[in-house]
């Protein structure tokens, strides 16, 4: 039997097409509503008035004073001064080495040599000189012949870029030395006495444009812990004329790719000697406050639909999770009452505010007092995202430092490139022991060159004759054994350089050739045991570029670490027979 079904739909059939009664929204009974209000005690509250204006002053100081390593405790020292903006804060504490050496004793730095000897014939180009001066300085400053057993241990890229350059270019490195020592160059021709000035100039010239590219290390004081695989630097500021008015900062730590506040500890063992005339300076900043927003809140417009994403009503915190609780009282029950004031501060300097004047809608004026302010007196405050000063070893978080504010100059994103060298760290469970294991090394030509990690195939044996019995097993190749042992005496455990066993029975110590392993070719290394995890360590090397705010270009080779993703068995045996 066939069904019709039908629909009818409601629509409304308003008498005038005009909305504003209903965007209105009038109120039929206000009495009714002022007399609920009453009722639940909405009349009853205090400080009524909403901030309009307020008026934050502080200080800001820009840190002068800057050291490269570890620093003693209770050392009062004359630190060099610096410009904390000129450069920015991950070249002064990331910087490894000096890219581009100034003796040309070795191939080391040979592809740098070579590109910074050709900017130099297109600076001498630009100068008004009476005669082309460039093949002489050529002759002067050629790239030296690399010896033929010299060749035999370099890669077959570097050794054929050796021989193509080798008495045809511009040596950089020596041409850096030379200029180091002298403003004129050093010519097999006489140099025309209206020419030495040109020369002059030209020198003068490609010494700064090298200086500004590459930020060198200092040997002496570099701020890479070689042993603990991480960097230490420490930078004062001044934040008042006071003696006490010095603030330090260091890097304990710093392993990671991001530099912030967080990286940095108060150190109040150690005065890096800042003077009162390098105090900071007074900042005042007038801001409107604005309500604080966040997804879940109510909308504060009327016809504004909430924010779907965030259901506060949904969340189930358990008993124990106080935080959850927190949250949902605060967005809740006094969402509206929270109002945040945008300062702009100076990038680059120690912060630490001295007022906070608020003026509401009624024209009353509030002053609040700094977190911290010895006028608020001793009350024990707990508190977020704050500097510490550490003073015991049991506990590493330290005293919480109030009122205190680092404005690292940091970069967003540097230009990284490919790695150059790597080390792996691990544990071998089965042999006993830890392992540096050696798997990139630069090359003179600034990349990375994989190191073989095949052993060699054991020897046949001959069946007509009795096994041969191996007390070990010698490692793969790059392999370098890390052994435990007591650090003066104490009860410090490091792991130190080993050495293997040769098929003759000998030992035999395994050199490292990365530049990552700084216990030298036949160093003792001496690791602390902590850092080098059951997981691994992977530390990597690398050169980056970035450009800073004034627009100069800063390259600089940096090191990373990271936790290894796992490393190969070893494969090393012990006690048994080759047959």
């Amino acid at each position: 039997m066939a069904s019709i079904t039908t629909f009818s739909r409601l629509e409304p059939d308003p008498h005038r097409p005009d909305v504003s009664a209903g965007a209105a929204a009038p109120v039929q009974d206000p009495m009714w509503l002022l007399a609920r209000q009453w009722q639940l005690g909405e009349f009853a509250g205090h400080d009524g008035g909403t901030p309009v204006l307020a008026r934050w002053r502080g200080v800001a100081a820009r840190p002068t004073r800057f050291v490269a390593g570890p620093i003693p405790p209770d050392t009062p020292m004359q630190a060099p001064r610096f410009d904390a903006m000129a450069a920015p804060l991950e070249t002064l504490l990331e910087r490894a080495s000096a890219p581009l050496p100034s003796t040309a004793d070795s191939v080391e730095g040979l592809r740098l040599a070579v590109d910074t000897g050709r900017l130099f014939l297109r600076v001498l180009a630009r100068q008004s000189t009476s005669r082309d001066y460039g093949p002489d300085v050529v002759r002067a400053f050629a790239v030296p012949e690399v010896a033929p057993d010299a060749l035999a241990t370099l890669d077959p890229a570097t050794a054929g870029y050796a021989r193509l350059h080798a008495g045809r270019s511009l040596d950089g490195r020596r041409l850096r030395g030379e200029l180091s020592a002298r403003d004129l160059l050093r010519l097999d021709v006489e140099i025309a006495q209206g020419d030495r000035a040109e020369l002059r100039a030209a020198g003068a010239d490609w010494l700064r444009l090298v200086a500004g590219l590459f930020a060198d290390a200092d040997p002496g004081a570099a701020s890479w812990q070689p042993a603990r695989f991480e960097h230490t630097a420490s930078f004062a500021g001044r934040l008042s004329a006071e003696p006490t008015g010095e603030t330090t900062l260091t890097a304990h730590r710093y392993d990671s790719d991001t530099l912030d506040w967080y990286e940095l500890d108060v150190n109040g063992e150690v005065n890096l000697g800042t003077t009162a005339a390098e105090a900071g300076q007074a900042v005042t900043r007038t801001v409107m406050p604005s309500p604080v927003t966040a997804p879940g809140l109510p909308a504060r417009r009327f016809w504004e639909l909430e924010d779907g994403r965030l259901n506060l009503a949904a969340l189930r915190p358990a008993e124990t999770d106080l935080g959850q609780l927190l949250l949902i009282e605060t967005l809740s029950g006094f969402g509206n009452d929270w109002f945040v004031i945008g300062v702009e501060l100076p990038v680059g300097h120690l912060v630490s505010a001295t007022s906070l004047v608020v003026t509401d809608t009624f024209g009353a004026r509030t002053l609040l007092r700094p977190h911290g302010d010895h006028r608020l007196g001793t009350t024990v405050r707990w508190g977020l995202f704050q500097h510490a000063m550490p003073f015991d070893r049991d506990e590493p978080e330290g005293v919480p430092i109030t009122n205190l504010l680092y404005l690292a100059p940091r970069l967003t994103q540097p230009v990284v490139g490919p790695v150059v060298e790597q080390v792996v760290l691990a544990r071998d469970e089965q042999a006993n022991l830890g392992w540096a294991v050696e798997q990139l090394r630069e090359s003179p030509l600034q990349v990375g060159v994989e190191l073989s990690a095949a052993r060699p195939p054991e020897p046949p044996g001959d069946p007509d004759v009795a096994p041969d019995y191996h007390l070990a097993q010698a490692p793969p190749p790059h392999w370098i054994p890390l052994l435990p042992v007591r650090v003066d005496g104490t009860e410090q455990v490091a792991l130190a350089r080993g050495s293997v066993l040769d098929l003759s029975g000998g030992r035999r110590v395994v050199s490292s050739v990365t530049a990552l392993l700084g216990g030298g070719p036949d160093g003792a290394l001496l690791i602390p045991e902590e850092e080098v995890p059951s997981g691994g360590l992977v530390v990597q090397r690398t050169y980056q570029s970035a450009r800073w705010v004034d627009g100069s270009l800063h390259v600089w080779a940096a090191h990373r670490t990271r936790v290894s993703t796992g490393l190969p068995p070893s494969g090393v045996r012990y006690d048994f027979l080759v047959e």
